[in-house]
C-alpha cells in the first residue's frame, strides 16, 4: 500500500511539474514541424553492432527506454585523452571539476554515487578509474535515463554504460602521438591499436603511454566573525598541488567462434601508474590569533596497479532463444608513502610525519542471462546477478616528537568493507500494435555490508530492494513523433570507502575544513523516478526533443558535522526523504539535410538541462541534494570536411567547437552549514587536417576561457560564522594529435 500511495504521489507531482513544460513543447513543435515541411525526412530502422557501424540515431528511435547512443567518430572528434573530457558534451550528462581531486560524472546534475557508470554492461567496481579508459579504446556510449532490470537498478538519476572497441573484422594496426600542454605542463602520449583475424579466431591489443605532469594553483581565504560581523581571525593560504606521473596501459582481447551458434570471448585491461604528487601550503595570518602551521610540505609517492578481465560465453539456439555467460574479476592496489612537514610562524620544524599505507579494491562477478520469444508480440528475458567488492586498507601513521612542536599522533588501523550483491531478473517485452511498445520487468536485488577493524566493531547489515520497471513507446499515428514513459524503483548503495570509519585528516583542521570518516551503520537510498520524453526527427541525422523526470528519494544520505575529541569531523548518514525534478530540452540539426546542398555543411547541436532538488530534513532555501548542478547547456557546430587545396595544402580540413556552461549556486547543508560553487564555462575549438587517407593532425584547444573556480564554505559553529574560499586557477590545454593506420 506504501509503494501505490508512493506511486500515485509521483504521477500527482509529475503532472505540475511537466505543465510548465508544454507551452516549450507546443511552441516548439511548430516551429520543427515547419523546418520539416521544408525539408521532409525518411526514417529506417538500423540495429546498434558492436563494430559501432550504426546510425545511433536510428538506435535512439528504436529503444523502448529513453537511450541515448553517442558513437566513435562523436567522440574522437575533438581529440580528447581523457574521457571525462569527450563526456562533457554529452546532452544529458555534466562533468563537474574538483581540481586534484579529478572529475565528477553526473545525469540529472547529481553526482556522489546517484549515476551509474556501467563498463561493457556492468557496473565498474569501487575504486576503478575511467580516466584509465582512453577514448580511444571505446566504440560507443549509451546514456540511459531510465533504469532497466538487466543492470543493477543503482541507477537513480541514470546510467551510462561505455562499450569498448570490439575485435576488428581485418588487420588493425592504428597509431596515435600526442604532445599537450596544460598550465605549462607538458603531456605525451602514445596509443597502439593492434588486431587481426585468423579463420575463427580473432584477437586485439592496445598499447598505451603517457607522461602527464599536472598543477592546482589556489588561494584559500578563510575567516571566523563574531555575532557582530567583526572579523575575530582571519589568513590566506596559497596552495600548490601536483602530480607527475607515468602510465602504461595493456588492454589484450580475444574472441573464438567454437561453432555457428556458440562464441567465447575475453578482454582485459592492466595499467600499472607511478606518480610523484603532494601540495605545498603557504599561510599567512591576516587577523587574530596565529594558526598553529604557517608552511606545510607534502610529499606522496604512489604506486598503482589496476586490473580489470572480463570472459564471455554466449550460445544462439535454433529456436532463436540466446544464453550469456560472463565472469569477471577486478583489481585496484594502491601502494602510498606520504612525508609532511610542518613548520610554525618563525620557522620552526613542529610537525614530523611518516604514513604509510595500503588500499586494495577487488571484486568479482558472475552473470547468467537467457532471452527468448513467447509469440510473435513477446519476448522474454530472465538472469541473475552474483557479485562481491571488498576494500582492505593498511595506514600505519607514525610522527617524531620535535622540540616545542606539535603534539604527536601514531596510528596503526587495519580497515576491512565488503558489499555482496545477488539479483534476480524477469523482463517481457511486448509489441502492443505498430504505434505501442512496452516493457514490464522486476528486479530483486539483496545487500549484504560488512565493515570490520581494529579500532571499532564489526558491523554486518543486510537489506533487499524489489525494483520493477514500465516503460512504454508510442510513436504518434501520421507522425514520425515519438512519446516515452518510464516508471522505475531504484537505488543507491554505500560505497566500502564510504563505510570504512577511516579518518582522513585534515592538514589545518576546522569547521571549514574538517577530517573526512566513513560511516558503517549507512543504509542505501531508495527512489521511485517517474521519466517522460517527446522526440521529434527533422531528418536522418536532425532531431528535436523534450524530457522530464520527477525521482523521491528515501533514506537520502547527506553529510554531518560533528566534533569529536579535538576534532572537527565530517561524516555521511541517513536523513529522511528527497525529491529531485528537471527538464531537458536536446536540438541536433544538419544544414545540409535541412535546407539543401547549397548551405554551409554545417551540424548544429545544442542541449539544456534544467535540474531542482529537495532535502526535507534540510530547512530551505537551497536545499538541494548533493550540490546538484541546477542547469547545464551545451552550444556546438561541426564543419565537415572541405577539400583542399588551399594556399598550397592538399587534402581536407574540419573544424568545429563546443561552449559548455555549468552552473553551481548556492547550496544548504544542515542549520548550520552552507556551501557555494562557482558557474564552470568551457570552451573547445579543433581543428583536423587529413593531408592523405591513412594520416591526419588534429589540433585542440580547451578551456579557452579559463575562468577561475571559486568554492565557498560558511559553519556557523562555537558562536563564530566561519567562512571559506577556495579559488583554483585554470588555463588553456592544448593538444596536438598525429595519427595513422599503418
Amino acid at each position: 500500500m506504501k509503494s501505490d500511495v508512493v506511486v500515485i504521489e509521483i504521477l500527482s507531482r509529475a503532472r505540475t511539474a511537466l505543465l510548465g513544460g508544454l507551452s516549450l513543447l507546443w511552441a516548439t513543435t511548430v516551429a520543427a514541424q515547419a523546418v520539416a515541411d521544408a525539408a521532409p525526412a525518411s526514417l529506417q530502422r538500423v540495429e546498434v553492432r558492436g563494430d559501432g557501424s550504426a546510425n545511433a540515431l536510428s538506435a535512439r528511435r528504436e529503444s523502448v527506454g529513453a537511450l541515448l547512443v553517442v558513437n566513435r567518430e562523436e567522440l574522437l572528434r575533438q581529440g580528447d585523452t581523457r574521457l571525462s573530457d569527450a563526456l562533457r558534451r554529452v546532452p544529458g550528462v555534466s562533468i563537474v571539476s574538483e581540481g586534484s581531486r579529478g572529475p565528477e560524472i553526473r545525469m540529472s546534475g547529481l553526482g556522489g554515487g546517484y549515476t551509474q557508470i556501467l563498463l561493457n554492461g556492468e557496473p565498474v567496481p569501487p575504486g576503478f578509474s575511467l580516466e584509465s579508459i582512453s577514448p580511444e579504446a571505446i566504440e560507443r556510449i549509451e546514456v540511459s535515463r531510465s533504469a532497466s532490470v538487466e543492470q543493477s537498478s543503482q541507477a537513480i538519476a541514470g546510467s551510462i554504460n561505455i562499450v569498448t572497441r570490439s575485435l576488428a573484422r581485418q588487420a588493425q594496426r592504428d597509431l596515435k602521438l600526442g604532445l599537450g600542454s596544460v598550465l605549462e605542463q607538458p603531456m605525451v602520449s602514445a596509443d597502439l591499436q593492434l588486431g587481426d583475424r585468423a579463420g575463427a579466431f580473432s584477437w586485439g591489443l592496445g598499447l598505451g603511454l603517457a607522461h602527464e605532469r599536472q598543477l592546482w594553483p589556489m588561494k584559500l581565504d578563510q575567516q571566523a566573525l563574531d555575532a557582530q560581523g567583526a572579523v575575530v581571525q582571519a589568513y590566506r593560504t596559497d596552495k600548490r598541488e601536483f602530480d607527475r606521473s607515468n602510465k602504461l596501459t595493456l588492454s589484450p582481447r580475444a574472441s573464438w567462434i567454437l561453432s555457428p551458434e556458440q562464441t567465447l570471448s575475453t578482454d582485459h585491461l592492466l595499467r600499472w601508474s607511478r606518480a610523484k604528487a603532494g601540495a605545498v601550503d603557504d599561510r599567512f595570518s591576516i587577523a587574530g590569533a596565529l594558526p598553529e602551521q604557517a608552511h606545510n610540505d607534502l610529499g606522496v609517492d604512489i604506486r598503482a596497479m589496476q586490473l580489470r578481465s572480463r570472459l564471455n560465453w554466449s550460445l544462439s539456439e535454433a529456436d532463436g532463444s540466446k544464453w550469456e555467460l560472463k565472469l569477471g574479476y577486478t583489481r585496484l592496489q594502491r601502494d602510498s608513502a606520504a612525508q609532511f612537514d610542518g613548520y610554525d610562524f618563525d620557522g620552526r620544524w613542529i610537525r614530523d610525519a611518516q604514513v604509510d599505507s595500503l588500499a586494495v579494491d577487488q571484486g568479482w562477478s558472475l552473470a547468467g542471462r537467457h532471452r527468448r520469444a513467447l509469440a510473435d508480440s513477446h519476448s522474454l528475458s530472465t538472469g541473475w546477478d552474483a557479485e562481491e567488492s571488498r576494500r582492505s586498507e593498511d595506514r600505519l601513521q607514525h610522527e617524531n616528537p620535535l622540540p616545542g612542536g606539535l603534539p604527536v599522533e601514531n596510528l596503526d588501523e587495519v580497515y576491512d568493507a565488503r558489499i555482496r550483491r545477488l539479483a534476480f531478473f524477469v523482463q517481457d517485452e511486448i509489441d502492443i500494435s505498430k504505434a505501442w511498445q512496452a516493457t514490464l520487468g522486476l528486479r530483486w536485488e539483496a545487500l549484504q555490508t560488512i565493515s570490520s577493524g581494529n579500532v571499532f566493531e564489526t558491523v554486518n547489515k543486510r537489506s533487499s530492494v524489489l525494483s520493477p520497471v514500465l516503460q512504454l513507446l508510442w510513436r504518434l499515428p501520421e507522425s514520425k513523433d515519438q512519446m516515452r514513459l518510464g516508471l522505475a524503483r531504484s537505488y543507491k548503495a554505500p560505497s566500502p570507502r564510504e563505510l570504512t570509519p577511516r579518518r582522513f585528516v585534515a592538514n589545518n583542521n576546522s569547521p571549514t575544513t574538517p577530517d573526512l570518516q566513513g560511516n558503517p551503520d549507512l543504509l542505501p537510498e531508495l527512489a521511485w523516478g517517474l521519466d517522460a520524453g517527446w522526440t521529434h526527427p527533422l531528418s536522418k541525422s536532425s532531431l528535436l526533443s523534450l524530457s522530464g523526470y520527477l525521482k523521491r528519494i528515501e533514506q537520502v544520505i547527506v553529510s554531518e558535522l560533528i566534533y569529536q575529541n579535538g576534532h572537527w569531523v565530517e561524516r555521511r548518514a541517513n536523513q529522511g526523504l528527497a525529491w529531485a525534478q528537471g527538464l531537458e530540452l536536446e536540438a541536433k540539426l544538419s544544414l545540409q539535410e535541412l535546407l539543401g546542398k547549397a548551405s554551409p555543411a554545417l551540424d548544429l547541436r545544442a542541449n539544456i538541462g534544467l535540474n531542482h532538488s529537495r532535502v526535507e530534513a534540510v530547512p530551505g532555501p537551497d536545499n538541494r541534494l548533493a550540490q546538484q548542478t541546477p542547469l547545464s547547456l551545451n552550444l556546438g557546430f561541426d564543419h565537415r570536411p572541405v577539400t583542399l587545396p588551399l594556399d598550397g595544402i592538399e587534402g581536407s580540413l574540419s573544424w568545429g567547437g563546443n561552449l559548455n556552461i555549468t552552473t553551481g549556486g548556492a547550496k544548504r547543508l544542515a542549520v548550520d552549514r552552507w556551501a557555494d560553487k562557482s558557474t564552470q564555462t568551457v570552451l573547445d575549438l579543433y581543428a583536423v587536417w587529413k593531408p592523405e587517407k591513412q594520416t591526419l593532425w588534429r589540433l585542440s584547444l580547451a578551456n579557452l576561457l579559463h575562468p577561475d573556480q571559486v568554492n565557498q564554505r560558511r559553519v556557523l559553529a562555537e558562536g563564530l560564522d566561519h567562512r571559506l574560499e577556495e579559488r583554483l586557477q585554470t588555463c588553456v590545454n592544448m593538444r596536438l594529435m598525429w595519427e595513422r593506420s599503418l
